[in-house]
């Protein structure tokens, strides 16, 4: 599989690229549009090495995923005349070209260029592209017409495509291109003569840490990069790179580092496909159970990969035996046979963290700065832990708390050699020490609450009184001893204003 690093539009990584050997390079038309007037004509002569295998992406794709209209269909078509001119010209320079695959120009207008413009590139280089809402019947045509076809991961998301794609390179030895790639699973699930990328640009854009750890390849988050760089550094350095510029984030060392773990994915999945009798991951004639559904989506059914990589048939069955990072122990426990009431002593196994570690010299990211160095012996050092009563969870949180104040402190001396600028990462530790104090005081405050809800038909005296006794459920239904008026008058300190109303007086009709 070969891997084309995109990007090369722009000056910085082309000069990078180069710089780093990469063969395999793609340019975007439309990121050149951005970029350059065409003033004067643009050779990919004048702009590659000798030797650099360019593929000629339209960038149509940009177009596609647009959610608003930046282009009207005048303005595209005159876009897709200039793209032609500019194949035109540089045809002989390139290794691969796309079609102009703009969708909103419609399916007629895209087919109608290639019999009229794309049918005079050699077959060799031409990429026409499929989009999923044209149907897996369409794919199946293209296939059968043209010796390559691109596919965008966009078209892969949510369907599993891999058993078709499979299919058709078996069926009709047809060159399937991965457009616009990003995703390592998809790369390694389907058998792809070429994919290309601008993942690798990645860190640069968003500030995240890319590592092929050398059985697979790792994305951290930009808030994560410093622990991974820390973790990394060996790696870093094995591998040829300097590990203090990675950690410090220099821009161009870690791009390099970069470049290299994309590569070394590229060979991985290469080498890990089967040459021979492979096994397959859908049955013969799996195109035709394949049913275009309403809305685009392709009805599928799954097939059994592992890592980009067929299961094989047989497995071979060996003796299991618990991590090594795990212990078992054997308690006795007195427990109540329920058969005949008799108290008994049964072992019960219980887990437990070991103290070793599986960490090798070799790999361990302190490799350059452990005293106990030792390149191919397993750690030196145990952490030995054991929290399971009261007073060793207080013992822990005081060593926690210990552990915190040191920081702190040793922080503050460093943000007062420094100038005394407040620093917000001493800020952020003092606020941990403060929540690890919190929960001390916590933890050795005595508290005793009790908490009660019943819910019963009728009303609540008669559940009251099963609970706490007949009394307490009288009480709670008595109603309040009546005051005596005189008392009231007393309590009232002052008079009582009153008004005296004639009550009229009813005579019956009988007289």
């Amino acid at each position: 599989m070969e891997l084309y690093f995109g990007g090369s539009e722009i000056p910085g990584w082309r000069k990078m690229l180069a710089e780093e050997g990469v063969e395999n390079v793609s340019l975007s038309y439309m990121g050149l549009r951005r970029r350059t007037k065409f003033v004067r004509p643009w050779l990919i002569a004048d702009h590659y090495l000798e030797g650099q295998k360019v593929f000629l992406d339209s960038g149509a794709y940009t177009v596609n995923k647009a959610e608003d209209d930046k282009y009207s269909i005048g303005e595209l078509k005159d876009i897709a005349a200039h793209y032609e001119a500019f194949v035109q010209q540089n045809i002989d320079s390139l290794n691969m070209v796309s079609e102009f695959d703009a969708v909103v120009l419609g399916r007629e207008w895209i087919e109608a260029r290639r019999e009229d413009f794309w049918e005079d590139i050699p077959d060799d280089k031409f990429l026409p592209i499929w989009h999923a809402e044209w149907g897996v019947e369409e794919l199946d045509r293209l296939a059968q017409r043209y010796k390559r076809v691109g596919v965008t991961q966009t078209d892969l998301d949510g369907r599993n495509l891999a058993p078709i794609l499979n299919e058709i390179t078996r069926k009709y030895g047809t060159l399937l291109h991965g457009v616009a790639m990003t995703k390592p699973a998809e790369m390694a699930a389907v058998n792809w003569d070429s994919v290309a990328s601008t993942s690798w640009i990645s860190p640069s854009q968003y500030g995240d840490t890319i590592v092929w750890t050398g059985r697979e390849l790792k994305r951290y988050p930009k808030k994560y990069k410093d622990q991974a760089r820390k973790r990394h550094r060996t790696l870093f350095q094995e591998a040829g790179f300097d590990a203090d510029k990675i950690e410090e984030g220099d821009n161009n060392e870690v791009l390099r580092f970069t470049i290299w773990s994309w590569q070394q994915l590229a060979e991985s999945i290469e080498q890990h496909r089967p040459t021979e009798n492979p096994v397959t991951t859908s049955a013969p004639g799996a195109l035709s159970a394949f049913a275009q559904m309403q809305e685009g989506t392709v009805d599928t059914t799954t097939g059994e990969m592992v890592n980009g990589v067929a299961t094989p048939a047989l497995r071979k069955d060996r003796a299991r035996t618990n991590l090594p990072v795990i212990g078992v122990v054997q308690e006795r426990e007195v427990y109540t046979d329920p058969e005949d009431g008799v108290n008994k002593e049964r072992e019960v196994p219980l887990l437990t963290v070991r103290s070793q570690s599986m960490r090798v010299c070799s790999t361990c990211f302190l490799a350059q700065k452990c005293p106990a160095f030792d390149k191919d012996a397993n750690c030196a050092y145990d952490i030995p832990v054991e929290v399971k009563t009261k007073q060793q969870m207080q013992s822990l949180q005081n060593s926690l708390i210990e552990m915190q104040t040191q920081r702190v402190f040793f922080m503050k001396m460093a943000e007062d050699l420094t100038g005394g600028y407040a620093d917000p990462n001493l800020s952020g530790e003092i606020d941990r020490l403060q929540k690890l104090v919190k929960v001390k005081t916590e933890l050795e405050q005595d508290s005793f609450s009790v908490k009660l809800e019943a819910k019963g038909n009728g009303g609540g005296a008669g559940m009251i009184s099963r609970i706490f006794g007949k009394d307490a459920g009288e009480q709670m239904t008595a109603l309040e001893r009546p005051v005596p008026a005189d008392r009231m008058i007393e309590a009232s300190s002052g008079f009582i204003d009153a008004e005296i109303v004639d009550v009229p007086t009813f005579i019956n009709q009988e007289g």
